[in-house]
Parts: structure tokens; C-alpha cells; sequence
């Protein structure tokens, strides 16, 4: 392990150790010629290491916001380095850890940036699968971005197996395909999202891989919405969740539209000694049926007006021409009546 102050490839300082994984450690190191800071991540070379050249082998050709691009590889003592672009922020876990669990709205910002991250690998040729979805692997930088980092157990799609051969697990985060039980797929992604949602929800780690299956696991307040992904996500047989990250985001969306139409407590304004602010109130618009079921009933609300009206108009011309008729009878003198002879 590296010190501080320790030198790579004659240009790169040790500032500190930005994180520690089964793969590897990463330093925060500092171009001591352009001044700028990198990520440089160190893998041990050893026996146990299948392919220590893969995780840099994946990430060389991937251009995505959401990914970390790769800059140099290097050896030395022994050692190989991979310098990557140094992302400022925090992990999802330290996020947790200060924050404790996260509203629904910015789970849902926080998945749905996600997924769009793996449908890029997924869509790759050959398909990637990242198989390490936990909440230290995902950055979340000062601007709020969703980055994905260590793609260190990372593997590119095979057809030709049946299952695969090295176990490569994170305990509590990983599907049990993984466990040599079978073969990673897009789906051992999807689950490690669902593992992901109940690490935000619940503001810790799942203990065991069965707890997030078991309804009694929910407290009362935890939207049902994502009960019922999170157990989708986590099914044991890989053709029980979600087919896809496409998929799966528009649920999650459809979570987050749900959410925001429920209603929010109207606040008051100080400057108004308390009066309500009507500017705070929240409001939707009205879907294409709804708005065309509330016109129908104001046109029809409008009719019914116009015909009371109508028939109050007619009925008070009615005794207004009656109440003249029998006026005009009478003081209208009689014709025809003869006079009182003397």
C-alpha cells in the first residue's frame, strides 16, 4: 500500500486513499507537472487475480457521463495503476451514513440516472455486466450526478456458457446467480438495483438476501410503490424481474409521478403575519380524460342554467301579461249600456 507523498511514474503524488475494495486500493493522487487530479487505482499483481487487465480493458472504449474514462495504465513494482478522472463528492454509503434514508423523489432521480448508466453497458457488443451494484460503488457528486465507479468483478457477456465459473460476489448486494449458480445476465444487474432501492429506503445494509422478499421487513411509511419493485427486482428466478433498465426506470418513474401528485401542506408566508401563501399550494394538471370529463360537465352544468332561466323568464312574463289583461278589463269602460232615462 502507498504513502503519502509517494510518487507513480514520476508524476504522480500521493495525496490519500480515496476508497478500498476486494479488487484493489484507490489513491487521490496529483499531477505534479499540470497540477490536476486523477483517480489512480492500484491492483495487486497476484495469483488470485484472474485477469488483472480486464476492468481497464472494459472501460478504454466506454464514453458515458455516468462512467469514469480511463486515462493512462501503468506498471510498476509489480503493480498494475489505471488513472482515471477523480470525481469530487460521496459515496451513496457516506451519503446515507450523514443523511440517513432518502425521500422517495430523489431515490427515484437517483435509480432512474442509474439505469441509464447500465442500459449503456447492456447495450454494448458484446453486452457488459457491471455485477457490482452497491451503495460504495455509486458516487454522487457536488452537483448532484449519479456516477458509477469500480468495475473491477465487471464482465463482458458470454453466450457460449451455462454458468459461470468464478464466483464474484459483494455479500448482500449480489444475486445468486453469482454465486456460481448459475449465469450472470442483464437481470443480476437489475437485482443488484433492487438491493440498492431498500439500502435508501431503510437507510442500512439488507441483512440477509431474503429480508427485502418479506412484507413484514417494510415499516408503515415506506411508499408500497417501492415494495412492490424492490421484491420485483430481487426475484430468485432471473425471468421473474424486471426484463430490462428500461423497464424497470419507466416503474420507477411511474413512482415518482404517483409521488408527486400527492398533496402538500399549505404553508404560510411570515411576511403575511400567517396568512396562506396560495402560490405554495401544489397543483397538477389535469390528464386529456379528466379534462375532457370536467368541460362535458360544465357545458352541461351551463345548459341546466340557461333553461331554469328560460322557463323563471317565461313564467314571470306569463303573470305580467295577465296581471295587464286583467287591468286593462277594468277600467276600460263598458259599451253598449244604455243611460237612465229621466
Amino acid at each position: 500500500m502507498l504513502n503519502n507523498g509517494d510518487i507513480l511514474e514520476k508524476k504522480y503524488e500521493v495525496i490519500r486513499v480515496l476508497g478500498k475494495g476486494g479488487m484493489g486500493v484507490v489513491y487521490l493522487c496529483k499531477d505534479t507537472k499540470l497540477l490536476n487530479l486523477w483517480a489512480i487505482k492500484e491492483v495487486i499483481n497476484d495469483t488470485t487475480n484472474i485477469d488483472i487487465l480486464a476492468e481497464a480493458n472494459i472501460l478504454k472504449d466506454l464514453n458515458h457521463t455516468g462512467i469514469r474514462k480511463i486515462v493512462d495504465v501503468f506498471y510498476e513494482n509489480g503493480n498494475i495503476y489505471m488513472v482515471q478522472d477523480y470525481v469530487e463528492g460521496q459515496t451513496l454509503k457516506e451519503y446515507v451514513r450523514v443523511n440517513g434514508k432518502i425521500h422517495t423523489a430523489r431515490i427515484c432521480q437517483i435509480i432512474s440516472e442509474l439505469c441509464d448508466i447500465l442500459g449503456y453497458l447492456h447495450k454494448q457488443n458484446p453486452v457488459i455486466i457491471y455485477r457490482d451494484i452497491k451503495p460504495s460503488n455509486i458516487m454522487i457528486t457536488t452537483s448532484g450526478k449519479i456516477i458509477l465507479i469500480d468495475f473491477g468483478i465487471s464482465k463482458i457477456y458470454n453466450n457460449d456458457i451455462e454458468k459461470d465459473i468464478v464466483c464474484a460476489v459483494s455479500n448482500g448486494y449480489a444475486a445468486p446467480e453469482q454465486y456460481g449458480l448459475g449465469k450472470c445476465c442483464k437481470q443480476t444487474d437489475i437485482y443488484g438495483i433492487g438491493m440498492l432501492v431498500y439500502f435508501m429506503v431503510k437507510g442500512r445494509d439488507p441483512h440477509t438476501g431474503v429480508e427485502p422478499l418479506l412484507d413484514e421487513s417494510y415499516e408503515v411509511g415506506i411508499d408500497e410503490n417501492f415494495k412492490v419493485l424492490i421484491q420485483r427486482c430481487i426475484q430468485i428466478d432471473i425471468v421473474d424481474r424486471y426484463s430490462s433498465v428500461e423497464a424497470l426506470k419507466k416503474e420507477v418513474l411511474q413512482v415518482l409521478r404517483k409521488n408527486s401528485y400527492k398533496k402538500v401542506p399549505i404553508s404560510c408566508d411570515n411576511k403575511t403575519n400567517g396568512r396562506m401563501n396560495a402560490k405554495k399550494i401544489n397543483t397538477r394538471m389535469l390528464s386529456k380524460g379528466e379534462f375532457k370529463k370536467t368541460i362535458s360537465v360544465f357545458i352541461l352544468f351551463i345548459i341546466v342554467i340557461l333553461a331554469s332561466v328560460s322557463i323563471l323568464y317565461g313564467n314571470k312574463k306569463e303573470d305580467v301579461d295577465m296581471k295587464t289583461a286583467d287591468m286593462y278589463q277594468i277600467s276600460k269602460p263598458v259599451l253598449g249600456t244604455p243611460r237612465d232615462e229621466k
